[in-house]
Order: C-alpha cells, then sequence, then structure tokens
C-alpha cells in the first residue's frame, strides 16, 4: 500500500477509530474511579558512625555505614520492625501485611534512607512511617551493640532528619494518566482494526481495486442514490441527473467500439445478481434511442426475468414465445415511451440455457440486426448460470457491470475468465451503485444533482432562501420569484418603465370588423391603433416609410380609419398641426362606406408627426371569441348595431421640406403593419 492509501484509510475509517479511542478513554476513568484513594508519607533518616576519634577512623566508619544502608533498608520490612510497629500503633493487621505497604530505599552513595508508609488514611500513613523510623533505629543499636566489653558506644547511629507528614493529596488513582492510556490504547486498536478490515477485505470499491484484477476499460462510473433504488428508468424519470449523464458517457463510449458481428448486438451481465444490470440495460437502451438509434430491449434472462415488472409491461409472452414459433417478432414485441421496443422474456421455460443455445436464437438475432441500429440483451449473471457466456458467443461482445461493495475481486475476476473460456468479446465494464466520495465528484459538468433532476421531472422549484436568512444578509425579499442572487453578484439596473399616455376609448365600427384580433387574450380588450402620417417627398420617391426599419417614428396617434389606396381616396386639407383630444368624444358619421384593405392575422395603424408620446387608440370593451382552428382566418366580427371610426377628423401632419417633392396626393396614408400578440385562453 502507497502512503497516500494510508491515508486514505484513516479518512475512511476514521469514525472507528475515534470511536474506540473514546471508549478506552472512557474505560481509563471508570478504572479509576474504582481504585480507592491511597496516601503516601515519607520519614528520612540519617545514618552515621558514631565512634571515630581521628579522620582515619571516620573515614572508614563512613565507608563502613555506607555498606551496611541497604541491609537496614531490607531490616526495615522484616517482622523485628514492624510487630512493635503493629502493637505500638494498634493496627489490626500483619506484619506480612503491613511490609507491603511500607517500603525503605535510599540513594546511591548517599546515607539517607527514606522510609515510606502508604494507607488510605493521610494521618495513619504519616504515624506509620514515623514509628517504622523510630523502630529501625532502634533495632540497629540493638542489633550492633557494643564495640567490646570496655567500650559500650555503639558504632552505627541514626537518627530521623525528616518525620513523615500527613500528605494533602492522594497519590493514587492518578485520574488523568489512567484516561490518557486508555484513549491511545483505543486509538491504536481502532487502527490496527481498520488495517486488517482493508487488507481482508476483497470487495471491489474503487477503479483501482478493478485495475488489480483486470486491464479491461471502465466506460462509465455511475454514482449511487438512494432515493433512486426503486426508480429502473432515471434515464426517463430523472433525464437531467449525473446518473442519466453517466448512461449518456457510456452510450459515448460504445460508438467508439467496433461492434464488428453482423448482429449489431450487445449483452449486458454481471457477476452476481443485485449488481444492477437490468437497470443499467434499460437506461443504456433509453439512452442509445436518445440519440437517434433503432433500439430493441430484449429480456434475455430466462431464469428471473424483471424488465417487464421495471417498466410495467405484458411479460407473459416474449422472447421464449418466439423461440418456440408460437409467436413472430412483430406479435410480442411492446412499445415503451415513444423511441423504444422491449421484447419481454416470456414464460421462464425447464432448458433456458438449450433455447439461447439453439438455432432459433441465431436467427432471431439476424432477424432482429435487420429491423433495428442496436439489440441490446439482459442476461443472467456469469457465475450462477453459463446463459450469458452464450449470448456472448452469439453477439458482438459483452457489456460486464460491476457493482461496488456488491462483488469480490476474485468474483470478478471469475466471471471475466467465463467469458474468455466461451469465446466471448468484453467490450467494457461498467463501474454501478458507487458512493459520491469514491467517485471523486457529485456531478459531473452540465448535468443536475439528483434532487434538482426530480424538481425538473415533476415540474416543481427549488426551495427559495427564508425571509430571515435573506433579512440576516440585508437582502430584500423578492416578490414572486423563486431564485435569490449572491450580493456579490452585480445586476444590471433596470430601466422605469414609460408611463403609457391616456387613451381615448371609442367604439368599434365597421372598419375593423375584419382586423385579426382573435389571437389577443380574451381577458384583456383588444388594442386598435391608427396613426395617419402624410407621406414625405424621399417616402414618395422611394425613401423608407414610415414604421419601416430604418425611418424614425414620429409619436403622434389618434384614432383613425383604415387607411384606402391612394387612387380612391380624396385629399386632406392641411390645416395645421392638431393633437388628438385626451378625452371621449362623440364619433361622427363614417368617411367611406369602403372596407380597408389589409393582411389576415395582423394589427393595422397609421401614423402621424408630431408628438412624441403615443396617442388615443380604439379599445374593445367585449371580450373575444375563441379562435378558429386555423389561425390565419379567425377573425373578430364586430355587431352591426356598433358605431364605427370612421368620420374622425384627419390629424394634420406639418408641411414637407422646401427640399422635398410634395406627394401626389395629399389624402395619401401611410400603413404600419404590427404583428399581433398570441392567443392564449
Amino acid at each position: 500500500m502507497e502512503p497516500s492509501e494510508y491515508l486514505a484509510l484513516l479518512r475512511k475509517h476514521w469514525l472507528m477509530i475515534a470511536a474506540l479511542g473514546v471508549l478506552g478513554f472512557v474505560g481509563g476513568y471508570a478504572y479509576s474511579q474504582t481504585i480507592p484513594p491511597s496516601f503516601r508519607a515519607t520519614a528520612s533518616l540519617f545514618v552515621s558512625e558514631q565512634a571515630g576519634t581521628t579522620v582515619g577512623e571516620s573515614l572508614q566508619g563512613s565507608t563502613y555505614a555506607q555498606n551496611r544502608i541497604e541491609s537496614y533498608a531490607q531490616l526495615a520490612t522484616k517482622a523485628y520492625v514492624l510487630d512493635p510497629v503493629i502493637r505500638e500503633l494498634e493496627l489490626d493487621t500483619t506484619a506480612r501485611s503491613l511490609a507491603n505497604s511500607v517500603s525503605a530505599t535510599s540513594p546511591i552513595n548517599s546515607l539517607i534512607l527514606d522510609i515510606s508508609a502508604v494507607s488510605g488514611n493521610p494521618e495513619k500513613s504519616a504515624d506509620i512511617a514515623n514509628t517504622v523510623s523510630t523502630e529501625l533505629a532502634r533495632a540497629v543499636e540493638r542489633i550492633e551493640g557494643a564495640g567490646s566489653d570496655d567500650d559500650t558506644t555503639p558504632h552505627i547511629g541514626m537518627t530521623v532528619i525528616s518525620p513523615a507528614t500527613p500528605p494533602s493529596y492522594a497519590f493514587s488513582p492518578n485520574t488523568k494518566l489512567n484516561a490518557a492510556t486508555g484513549f491511545v490504547v483505543g486509538v491504536v486498536l481502532g487502527i490496527v482494526l481498520a488495517l486488517a478490515r482493508t487488507i481482508l477485505d476483497t470487495r471491489v470499491r474503487t477503479q483501482k481495486d478493478i485495475r488489480r484484477v483486470t486491464d479491461v476499460a471502465v466506460l462509465s462510473t455511475v454514482r449511487y442514490d438512494r432515493k433512486s433504488t426503486h426508480e429502473a428508468a432515471v434515464m426517463r424519470s430523472q433525464p437531467f441527473g449525473d446518473q442519466a449523464e453517466a448512461y449518456r458517457r457510456l452510450r459515448t463510449n460504445l460508438r467508439y467500439l467496433n461492434l464488428r458481428g453482423p448482429n449489431r448486438s450487445i449483452v449486458v451481465t454481471s457477476s452476481l445478481p443485485t449488481e444492477g444490470k437490468t437497470t443499467t440495460s434499460i437506461n443504456l437502451a433509453w439512452a442509445m434511442a436518445e440519440g437517434g438509434a433503432r433500439v430493441l430491449l430484449v429480456d434475455a434472462d430466462l431464469r428471473r426475468p424483471s424488465v417487464a415488472r421495471h417498466l410495467g409491461i405484458e411479460g407473459t409472452v416474449g422472447l421464449t414465445t418466439v423461440l418456440i414459433g408460437e409467436a413472430t417478432t412483430a406479435d410480442v414485441v411492446q412499445r415503451w415511451g415513444d423511441m423504444l421496443d422491449v421484447l419481454p422474456s416470456g414464460q421462464v421455460p425447464p432448458n433456458p440455457s438449450e433455447l439461447l443455445d439453439s438455432t432459433t436464437m441465431v436467427e432471431l438475432l439476424a432477424e432482429l440486426a435487420s429491423s433495428y441500429d442496436v439489440v441490446i440483451l439482459d442476461s443472467a449473471p456469469l457465475l450462477p448460470v453459463t446463459d450469458a457466456a452464450v449470448l456472448s458467443r452469439l453477439t458482438d461482445g459483452a457489456l460486464v457491470v460491476v457493482g461496488s461493495k456488491r462483488v469480490h475481486r476474485h468474483q470478478l475476476a471469475d466471471g471475466l475468465a467465463t467469458l474468455s473460456t466461451a469465446g466471448g468479446r468484453v467490450l467494457g465494464l461498467v463501474f454501478n451503485r458507487v458512493s459520491g466520495k469514491d467517485v471523486g465528484a457529485t456531478y459531473v459538468y452540465g448535468s443536475t444533482p439528483q434532487a434538482t433532476a426530480r424538481w425538473h421531472a415533476n415540474g416543481q422549484r427549488p426551495q427559495r432562501a427564508s425571509r430571515r436568512s435573506r433579512s440576516k444578509r440585508g437582502e430584500p425579499t423578492p416578490v414572486g420569484t423563486s431564485t435569490t442572487f449572491p450580493r456579490e453578484v452585480p445586476v444590471a439596473p433596470v430601466a422605469p418603465t414609460p408611463v403609457p399616455a391616456p387613451v381615448e376609448r371609442a367604439e368599434p365600427g365597421p372598419e375593423v370588423d375584419d382586423l385579426d384580433t382573435a389571437r389577443a387574450s380574451s381577458k384583456f380588450a383588444a388594442h386598435v391603433a391608427a396613426r395617419v402620417l402624410p407621406p414625405t417627398a424621399s417616402q414618395s420617391n422611394g425613401g423608407p416609410a414610415v414604421g419601416a426599419p430604418g425611418a424614425e417614428q414620429p409619436r403622434k396617434a389618434a384614432a383613425q380609419p383604415v387607411a384606402q389606396p391612394a387612387a380612391a381616396q380624396p385629399p386632406t386639407p392641411q390645416a395645421g398641426p392638431s393633437s388628438a383630444p385626451d378625452v371621449e368624444e362623440p364619433v361622427p358619421a363614417p368617411l367611406s362606406d369602403q372596407p380597408a384593405v389589409h393582411p389576415t392575422g395582423q394589427h393595422v395603424r397609421t401614423v402621424a408627426q408630431e408628438e412624441p408620446r403615443p396617442g388615443a387608440v380604439a379599445v374593445l370593451d367585449e371580450p373575444l371569441a375563441a379562435p378558429a382552428d386555423d389561425d390565419s382566418a379567425a377573425t373578430y366580427s364586430a355587431p352591426a348595431d356598433e358605431p364605427s371610426l370612421d368620420g374622425l377628423p384627419p390629424l394634420e401632419g406639418p408641411e414637407p421640406a422646401p427640399d422635398e417633392a410634395a406627394p401626389t396626393d395629399d389624402g395619401e396614408h401611410r400603413i404600419q403593419v404590427v404583428p399581433a400578440a398570441p392567443w392564449r385562453p
């Protein structure tokens, strides 16, 4: 294993390691609470030689005392010293038991002897240490005795230089040390278990595990989504999801493979059940059909068929019915969706391997290849039965689905070896049910995550941010919107909407009976604008007309009748500039009974010069009728008794410039055609 793999192992099993560390910490702390507190008191003795009169004798006596101090330390824990201590302190114990709580130590090359006593009571431990020190000094004095009959002075003397005092805290148990030790032990145990689990676990989890088994290319990796587990056809239910994008990638990679056989057929299989071969077959077939190919999906799993159940179609007749000669292919092929044909498996036969390896199956594949561009067969797993190995020899190749954490490495190797032994061709592998961490990315570029894809498929919108979260960021709450932009995204200012000029309401007359207003909404009144403008000299000589692209638009408008042809319309006197009234006035008698000529399906209005604002328009108060089947023939018909718009006084425009030629007919009108709005019920 590489160092990066060890780090990945720790990241993968960090929860188990942390849990064992916490358990070790708790165990060490609990163990400390079960131990009763113990107090230690220490008294110090100084050992000296008392009989030397010269320097040589003193040096000799000091060396003698240093050699004897080790023996005095052992003497402190013997019954010769402890029995008097028990009698003096009236302890309810024996010399052997008391010896376990008393210790005597001496530093190297030192004449100081430390007597320590341990007890559950701090005062008692101090009393024991002091009493043992006193009794040890007496015992040494008795044992050493007099140097000679004449000399009764002992050679060795022991003096208490530091009596024991009651300790202020217990030295045992050490709770911090025990808890830390337990935590370290738990972490080490977790790491060992993680290593053992990784080394002993042979399941295929990543593409590195696949490369340890085979060099066959992985054509696509499909991420596992728990919410879409029961949705087999994710290409249709969630076309914008990352799973659908993975199947499209599989379709693209298969196009670069050479389907060398005449059947142009692919068998989809796996090493074990529940690896996702049926789901892969359905979505791959839909992805190829989505690309414009004629695709047939065949359920060739004659032992446990599931295609009909997943797609919700009839599965009692199908492949087995055709193979035994009771029906033709055209009789049993069913249409699913609007682009995919499906051939179910039919009844489960007693001899599926023999049927799939028969001459009839070979002829059927040849017949299907003549009618379809690609034939995809969903087959049984490789290891339990040999059906997929037989079909791989009859088709152009096999597509093996590898389920993450479902198949072991040796099982995948055995399945590929089965195909190789049967003479089948392995087109590639599909790594299915891969977790998001192993994939390395939640979704690929251009795709939509599964949750958002479900919103799009169901016609829903993502939930927008709450008012409280927006108020914390200082952003206003949008009205009627579901998407909020980050504060750092600049938004272009919106120009204020110009306020329309007052409109002049007038009843529709006979001149607007032929207007195609069927495309306007029945919830609103139809607006018919008429604008009149005398032609200029440049327009008479072929210049751009008013309302055409490139011509300047004067903004004077009034309700006027539809223009007549130039030959049939009388000249209009020019009395000077005028403007349309801003209030409603009686409609005079119509000027002409001749109907207007205009294109069908468009509003007609005429334009005049002067004021830079829209003039009066005619408003229809009655709702419109529904359009006819042919939009070009749908028109609005006003009642016969409604007043007409004819007879309104024409507007007079400014005189032409001196360098422009005068129009041949002052009464000629310019027509501007405005496309109608689409009709909506």
